[in-house]
């Protein structure tokens, strides 16, 4: 299953999964990230830019932590083609005892499962 990511508020530019609001947070409303790809542009895990698929903004020439998942050439690890757009405000908690996180809407598909 995948990881859901948030945005700390409606204007930032960056989104983080659960576990790095709630390390901070007891309680915190954030914003759902949704995720959306838009051809010709990327996302640098590593810069924390956008850029577009052209080789002069990725690849061994252009940037020093260039990486390639295959340790050899081609795509770099920071390399994501997967954006993000700001989705519905959620509260995320952090649950007691156990130190598991949880938002109210990951709760919604425990309905009607015998405990």
């Amino acid at each position: 299953m995948k990881r859901q990511f948030y945005f700390e508020h409606s204007d930032s530019e960056v989104c983080y999964r659960a576990d790095y609001f709630l390390e901070q947070y007891e309680e915190v409303k954030v914003f759902e990230a949704i995720p959306e790809r838009i051809p010709g542009v990327f996302w640098c895990k590593e810069h924390l830019f956008c850029g577009d698929n052209s080789a002069d903004t990725c690849g061994k020439h252009q940037c020093e932590q260039y990486d390639p998942r295959n340790g050899k050439n081609g795509r770099c690890r920071f390399h994501c083609i997967e954006l993000y757009t700001h989705g519905n405000p959620v509260t995320l908690k952090r649950k007691g005892g156990d130190n598991e996180n949880q938002s109210k809407e990951d709760r919604s598909d425990k309905k009607g499962r015998p405990e």
